[in-house]
């Protein structure tokens, strides 16, 4: 029944009302804990994270403190947020403003002299900010003279919650290196295909002979 038929209905208006009210209300968003007071981990309880600030002046990593109950969770490459700007209070660490990050270490102990805050919140125990991954968006801020946290923005995909539900399957196996094929041509071809099968990144300038082999000798090599 449509909710006009509803109105007129006996307490129809109050449920119409009423459904008006609940489209118009906004929940609030669940917040992360403070961790007042919480234990932290037993086994490296300080965190290092790369906090998402895009400023020179703070393009480094700072140290939070990891509470037990994210330690399992809070591991290096996980997406997290963390509370920037906090002050000491009382003997604790508090306010800020919530900004995302992402651990790039876990420490036993830290350089830094005061209190450290708690981790806010894991966003999702997948880790997404691999060590290679972390060095390449590294020289690539030296090198165009950025901070890091713009480059590791650009280089990681937004988070996908639906997807991180999935399972991640197990990587299928290596396939075997193709023979050489029409690489025996050349003096040095097999072990070209060699040092590329090993992993290596060998140096070459390659002239194709004459003949209709050079697509299949190039899709070999690839």
């Amino acid at each position: 029944m449509s909710e006009a038929g509803a109105s007129e209905r006996p307490g129809g208006e109050q449920l119409a009302l009423i459904r008006a009210a609940v489209r118009e209300r906004k929940l609030p968003r669940a917040r992360p804990r403070t961790w007042r007071d919480a234990p932290l981990a037993e086994r490296l309880p300080v965190a290092r994270v790369l906090v998402d600030k895009g400023l020179v002046h703070l393009d480094r990593c700072f140290d939070y403190a990891v509470p037990a109950a994210l330690d399992a969770d809070a591991q290096p490459g996980v997406r997290v947020r963390v509370r920037f700007g906090a002050g000491q209070r009382d003997g604790r660490r508090e306010g800020g403003g919530l900004v995302n990050g992402y651990v790039v270490e876990r420490r036993a102990d830290s350089d830094f002299a005061g209190v450290l805050a708690p981790l806010a919140q894991v966003l999702s125990p997948e880790p997404v900010l691999t060590p290679e991954l972390l060095a390449l968006c590294r020289a690539v801020a030296d090198r165009c003279a950025g901070a890091l946290a713009d480059v590791v923005r650009l280089a990681i995909p937004p988070r996908m919650a639906k997807a991180e539900r999935v399972p991640t399957p197990e990587p299928p196996p290596l396939p075997a290196p193709p023979a050489p094929g029409g690489w025996s041509r050349y003096p040095h071809g097999a072990a070209f295909l060699t040092a590329l099968a090993e992993g290596r990144a060998p140096r070459a300038v390659w002239t194709a002979l004459p003949g209709p082999r050079w697509p299949h000798e190039l899709a070999t090599a690839l």
